[in-house]
């Protein structure tokens, strides 16, 4: 059975947290952008949107950007890893806002 919408985000959001996890000397403001996601996104875990259709790809994609995210960082390629973490601020917001969060800006 292929993942739900709420499956992906709980998966999006583990994967930022180790990546987070000992992120801080390599660069503080990327911690803090990925604790805003993890934030986000558990304030929005469990709404209606993540058990609907149209939650999985917008979802999917986020997640596909997290684990790309942790392998760069597990890699310590730290030049692509600041790139894919834009990517990644990018995909959240969208996760935000088509979870009905409308307005709500990651830095």
């Amino acid at each position: 059975m292929p993942q739900s919408g709420q499956e992906m985000l709980e998966e999006s959001i583990g994967s930022c947290r180790r990546i987070a996890d000992g992120l801080g000397p390599q660069n503080a403001a990327w911690t803090t952008s990925l604790v805003e996601i993890i934030e986000k996104f558990e304030e929005i875990s469990d709404t209606f949107f993540f058990k609907t259709m149209p939650s999985v790809p917008v979802t999917r994609t986020a997640m596909r950007e997290a684990e790309s995210l942790l392998a760069l960082k597990n890699e310590g390629d730290w030049k692509t890893f600041e790139i894919a973490l834009d990517t990644m601020i990018s995909s959240a917001q969208d996760v935000i806002e088509k979870a009905g969060m409308k307005g709500t800006t990651l830095t």
